[in-house]
């Protein structure tokens, strides 16, 4: 290459770098404002197109449900501490820890053998009792009778003889052939064969008569005694033993055989959980809406189960400003699978008493709204979703609603309603501006403003 050609080359390729330079930035320049044109009739386009938005019809919406969730512990229907009701020494205990036993059941017992023995004293004192009893009713027999009276025959003639004699010592005294001793001695046998013959004539009458009443009564009662102890032995002999008062399963042992008890001493803790009882604290109001006998579900890890309600409390724990309430579990009770179960599918949650279960107790959310509104003087009161809502002047919300005008169009329309109770994203409202039937936006409010034309979508 020549001088003059390198001169040339060094001075035009700044000139050509240049020129291309500029070509470029000259065709992004036009490339731009091209966007640029596009982008200014696509907004004019857009503000001409209605602007589509979600919509909510005023009264279509439910009530939402409100659920308040308890936990509370399971515990056996029944409990009993068991204990002997005499001293003595333990014979046997018939039953361990987890013994199922049925009601009457004997589960221990204590050496009685001192009370048997003293029963069997008794049944032979009333067999005795009982005999003197009949003989007294029955009266004397007819054998003793008629000895009574050959007896009365008896001394009658002896007090016949006696005077015949007392007569002939009258006699001899006087022709002097007796002495007068021998007359008193006469006389005499006459008045002690006359009170012997009387004797006999009472004890004659008595036996005609029969037993005395008081001699009866006197026996029955001495009988009644007699057997009222017998009682007292057999009362004995019963708290020796400890019979099961209902059905269960042994819970607690606390004694062994041969050891030596005194009274009311704890001998074993027995629970009935056929059925469990479930016990929760509740609040007034969910007390309130339940019922005895009336079904309810319990939670326990990933099952449920169909519990009874039993029973209610009827006062508020000053404590814990709940009610008790009790729900009873049947063992064969019907149980529903939840959604998530274990591993092999059929798993049951098996209770056992001090074990923990929850139960959920859901209501409507309408009553103290609709008595909210009444007291207002409000026409409507209606369900929105939380997103509907915009902040307005004096405490005040207000919705978006959608008006059709006459040319046949939808624009936006704000009207402001009163916000009455608020549950689970949703807003009970109401106001003289709305009522059911009222199509309102139901979210992304910054996109709209009043007056705005919009296409409604449900």
């Amino acid at each position: 290459m020549t001088p003059n050609q390198e001169k040339w080359l060094m001075i035009g390729s700044p000139v050509v770098l240049a020129v291309a330079i500029g070509s470029v930035l000259l065709g992004v320049m036009r490339v731009r404002a091209t966007d640029s044109r596009s982008d200014s009739a696509a907004v004019v386009g857009d503000f001409a197109k209605p602007l589509p938005v979600e919509v909510t019809v005023l009264g279509e919406l439910a009530a939402p449900q409100i659920s308040d969730s308890y936990r509370g512990v399971v515990v056996a229907s029944k409990e009993a501490e068991l204990a002997f009701r005499r001293g003595g020494r333990v014979a046997s205990i018939e039953v361990k820890e987890a013994a199922r036993v049925r009601q009457g059941d004997v589960l221990a017992q204590l050496d009685a053998s001192d009370v048997e023995a003293d029963i069997d004293v008794a049944k032979s004192q009333i067999a005795e009792a009982d005999a003197m009893l009949g003989e007294l009713v029955a009266g004397p027999r007819t054998q003793t009778i008629e000895a009574a009276e050959a007896e009365v025959r008896r001394l009658q003639a002896t007090v016949e003889l006696a005077t015949a004699t007392a007569k002939r010592q009258q006699s001899l005294i006087e022709v002097n052939a007796s002495s007068y001793q021998q007359l008193d001695d006469a006389r005499s046998a006459v008045d002690q064969q006359k009170a012997a013959l009387a004797g006999a004539e009472q004890r004659l009458s008595e036996l005609r008569e029969g037993t005395r009443k008081e001699q009866v009564a006197a026996q029955r009662s001495r009988v009644d005694s007699l057997r009222a102890r017998l009682r007292l032995l057999e009362v004995n002999l019963s708290d020796s033993r400890i019979l099961a008062p209902f059905d269960g399963v042994i819970a607690k042992r606390y004694l062994d055989e041969g050891a030596v008890v005194g009274p009311e001493t704890r001998a074993l803790r027995l629970l009935q959980i056929d059925p469990l009882e479930a016990r929760f604290g509740v609040s007034p109001a969910d007390a309130a809406s339940l019922t005895p006998d009336q079904k309810v579900v319990l939670t326990c890890g990933q099952e449920k189960m169909v519990a009874t309600v039993s029973r209610i409390e009827p006062e508020v724990d000053l404590m814990t400003r709940t009610q008790g309430l009790f729900v009873s579990i049947e063992s064969d009770a019907l149980r529903h699978r939840s959604d998530t179960k274990g591993a092999t599918g059929d798993s049951v949650c098996k209770l056992v008493p001090g074990q923990t279960v929850s139960i959920s107790l859901s209501s409507v959310q309408s009553s103290e709204a609709e008595s909210a509104g009444q007291a207002s003087g409000l026409s409507d009161q209606l369900w929105v979703p939380l997103g509907a809502l915009s902040r307005a002047d004096r405490g005040l919300w207000s919705l978006f609603a959608i008006v059709q005008t006459d040319a046949g169009d939808f624009e936006i329309e704000r009207r402001e309603v009163q916000v009455l109770a608020i549950e689970a994203e949703l807003a009970r409202v109401g106001g003289a501006l709305i009522r059911a039937g009222d199509r309102v936006v139901s979210g992304a409010l910054h996109r709209v403003t009043p007056g705005m034309k919009v296409e409604p979508m449900r």
